[in-house]
C-alpha cells in the first residue's frame, strides 16, 4: 500500500485503469495497493511527477484499536413516537363497542354540513 498526498493548489481528477475518478483536493491523502492490476499504472504516473504528488511514510502500527469511545450513543429523535396496537391475546376477550342509549342519540342534533338555506317564496 501506497500513501499520496497531492501538493497542487487546486482540485484536479484522474482516472484510474479500472475506470475508477478519483479528485484528488489540495492537501488530501489518498491511499492506493500498487500491486493491484487496477493501480499500478496509476500509480507509477503519480510517482512520475514528485513535484505535485508526495510519498508519505507510514506512521505508527496499522494494528492498532479503534481508541477510548468518549462520545458514548446518541440520543434517540425527539420526533412523534410510534403509535401502540391494541394487543389481544390468546384467552382475551376483545373490547366490545359500548353504544349509547337511544334517549341520548335523539337528543343530540346532527349536523346538517354545508346545506343551503330554504328560499321564502314570495
Amino acid at each position: 500500500m501506497v500513501t499520496i498526498r497531492y501538493k497542487g493548489h487546486r482540485s484536479s481528477g484522474l482516472r484510474t485503469d479500472g475506470g475508477r475518478a478519483v479528485t484528488f483536493h489540495p492537501g488530501e491523502v489518498h491511499t492506493f495497493d500498487e500491486k493491484s492490476k487496477r493501480y499500478r499504472d496509476f500509480v507509477k504516473k503519480m510517482l512520475a511527477q514528485p513535484d505535485i504528488f508526495e510519498v508519505q511514510d507510514n506512521v505508527g502500527s496499522k494494528d492498532v484499536g479503534g481508541g477510548v469511545r468518549t462520545r458514548g450513543r446518541r440520543p434517540k429523535g425527539l420526533g412523534k413516537g410510534r403509535k401502540s396496537r391494541k394487543h389481544v391475546g390468546k384467552g382475551k376477550q376483545a373490547a366490545k363497542e359500548v353504544k349509547p342509549p337511544k334517549s341520548v342519540i335523539d337528543k343530540v342534533k346532527k349536523p346538517k354540513g354545508l346545506r343551503r338555506p330554504k328560499r321564502k317564496k314570495l
